[in-house]
């Protein structure tokens, strides 16, 4: 199955890298680019099922990154769509127009 990267999902894994720079030390950056990677093979391999939002069934998510960040995702057909990477801490009303944006 293929994995694509939105724009918006981009976007945001920027912004959280770049404020995890300042805030966090290189061991916990590469702690969530292993549990980024961990999270592509798990889809691939199809071993893992994570909970879906309520009001968007066809959007599941998961934590990673020491259970600090949501990675956002849409399963179709022939391909998984990451959606959105978004810090915990951050305002969560933005959170529906972000993954309405796609």
């Amino acid at each position: 199955m293929k994995i694509i990267i939105s724009e918006t999902a981009r976007i945001s894994l920027d912004e959280i890298i770049d404020f995890l720079q300042v805030k966090w030390t290189a061991k916990e950056i590469a702690v969530l680019q292993t549990d980024i990677r961990k999270f592509r093979q798990t889809m691939i391999d199809g071993i893992i099922k994570h909970q879906s939002l309520e009001k968007s069934p066809n959007i599941k998510f998961t934590l990673i990154g020491k259970k600090q960040i949501k990675l956002f995702y849409e399963i179709k057909t022939e391909e998984i769509v990451i959606k959105l990477f978004w810090h915990c801490k951050k305002d969560p009303l933005k959170l529906k127009h972000l993954l309405n944006k796609e």
